[in-house]
């Protein structure tokens, strides 16, 4: 819209035709008719200063010209919002919006002046909508830079968990999971969850130059690993990395990881968490919550311009997710377990001695022999660990394990205390089968039979459970071993008679002298 009302004031103040448009944004041929029009009407500043602008536009146009005249101005949100679709250009928008001003009568701009109004909305606007992509294009991924505290549930130490962070390019729709490390197999798996997150997956995909994705740097062709262009292929998604040290190449995660990652840190803070399940469980809480709210500059949330734009233009997912599968032999113990990874998995006892074929996955532990799937695995979370299917056993061993039931366990901890109580309940809901946890109770009952006894036990278990709430037998164990009695007093020789007094040497000199 043209203010007369500024052009007649700048004029009067000796302000050039270019140094006018310059400053309120209009060509100079708009300034130099306005010059015109105040010239044929005999006006100028003193005749306009106390009018307002509306006033001041019918003084100089008459009203059939200003009819004339009238312009419609475009919704550059609009235009905006409709460029980042596939395919459309700003001549398509301009000749839609020209459409729609003569359909309601009005004059549209002429699309050099159009295209000149909305790159200046842009370079105003761009500050605040980083928002330059089509939908679906691309998922930008990336480790958050803070890691996250929780407790191992079996011993309570305290353990970092690395947030790995998703971000679609267009509706910065975004999705964040704890992993307990950055390893390949961790970041395989949050491109996994996330796409399954997502419903689908995007046509690029947009990762930094980290180590675990992409085995050598370049500007030009940087060479990805080959499980990261496995996984990649298997979603149909192409690997585009930032460049190194550009994070203008991926600002949306950039954004999210600086203001949702934050902001879930700083939630969560002062909440505990028992195991890596239960701080995902309050992470998909709070991303739901900074997913559906508002955007503070821009109309709408992440959730709603997902659903709305984005979601129905990702490629969709395929029948399975991807795995990464590792396979190896082993042999089957004496304890009819077979190794991996450091951990024990049972297999059925009649194969003790024999090599398996095993598959293991992030998530799985398979076991095949003769072409066929014995036994199958939630694969363990720690080195030394005994997964054990009771069905596995001899028949031996499953009878002996008739003899002991939890009750049993319970009722003998009460004989000694309520920590010892504590203490056998716990290791028994640690683990997902209850007589896995058999030998670790007995273990802690052979310990009341050792010096000590009952008291020195219950002292042990009321130290351990100030620790943590999830003690194991070794713990209690070491603490039993560094437990330090007060040892007696010594009793004096002297009062045993092996000691001889001053009396009797006395009575010596008295028979020498």
């Amino acid at each position: 819209m043209v203010d007369y009302k500024r052009i007649l004031r700048l004029r009067a103040e000796g302000i050039s035709q270019r140094g006018i448009a310059e400053a309120l944004g209009h060509s100079r041929k708009t300034v130099a008719s306005v010059f015109t029009l105040a010239d044929g009407a005999g006006v100028g500043w003193a005749e306009v200063a106390s009018l307002d602008s509306g006033e001041v536009r019918r003084l100089l146009i008459p009203q059939q010209t200003q009819r004339s005249l009238e312009r419609m101005a475009p919704d550059f949100d609009e235009v905006h919002r409709e460029l980042a679709k596939p395919k459309v250009t700003l001549l398509l928008v301009w000749n839609e919006y020209v459409s729609k001003c003569r359909e309601a009568g009005g004059v549209p701009y002429q699309y050099s002046f159009f295209a000149e109004q909305y790159r200046r909305w842009a370079q105003v606007a761009g500050a605040t909508l980083h928002i330059h992509r089509e939908p679906g294009e691309s998922v930008q991924v990336d480790w958050a830079g803070d890691p996250m505290i929780y407790l191992d549930p079996l011993d309570g130490t305290q353990c970092k968990a690395w947030l790995f962070v998703a971000t679609l390019s267009y509706s910065v729709y975004t999705f964040v999971e704890a992993f307990a490390d950055m390893t390949l197999a961790s970041w395989i798996d949050g491109h996994t969850d996330a796409f399954a997150f997502f419903g689908g997956a995007a046509r690029l995909l947009i990762p930094d130059n980290l180590r675990t994705g992409v085995s050598r740097a370049d500007r030009y062709e940087p060479a990805l690993h080959p499980t990261y262009q496995a996984m990649a292929d298997h979603y149909d998604t192409a690997v585009i990395p930032a460049r190194i040290k550009k994070p203008k190449d991926k600002p949306a995660v950039e954004g999210s990881v600086r203001h949702i990652a934050g902001g879930i840190t700083a939630a969560l803070r002062n909440r505990r968490f028992v195991g890596l399940g239960e701080l995902n469980e309050a992470i998909v809480g709070q991303v739901h919550m900074l997913n559906a709210a508002p955007f503070q500059k821009r109309d709408d949330s992440r959730m709603i311009v997902f659903l709305r734009d984005e979601k129905p233009l990702l490629r969709p997912l395929p029948s399975q997710p991807f795995e990464i599968a590792e396979l190896r032999t082993a042999k089957v113990g004496p304890n009819y377990h077979v190794q991996v990874q450091g951990a024990f998995y049972s297999v059925p006892s009649r194969l003790i001695g024999q090599q398996v074929e095993v598959c293991v996955t992030s998530r799985l532990v398979e076991v095949h022999a003769g072409g066929q799937r014995v036994a199958s695995h939630a694969k363990a979370l720690r080195k030394g660990f005994y997964v054990t299917v009771p069905e596995h056993m001899p028949t031996g061993h499953r009878e002996y394990l008739k003899d002991w039931t939890p009750e049993r366990f319970t009722s003998w901890a009460a004989t000694v205390g309520p920590n010892t109580v504590a203490v056998i309940e716990a290791i028994m809901a640690a683990k997902k089968v209850v007589e896995q946890s058999y030998r670790s109770c007995l273990g802690v009952m052979a310990l009341a039979k050792k010096p000590g006894g009952h008291t020195r036990l219950e002292d042990t278990c009321e130290r351990a459970l100030a620790l943590t709430a999830h003690p194991s037998y070794t713990q209690v164990r070491r603490m039993w071993t560094d437990w330090q009695a007060a040892p007696p007093e010594p009793a004096s020789l002297a009062d045993k008679g092996f000691v001889r007094g001053a009396d009797y040497y006395a009575s010596l000199e008295g028979g020498n002298s």
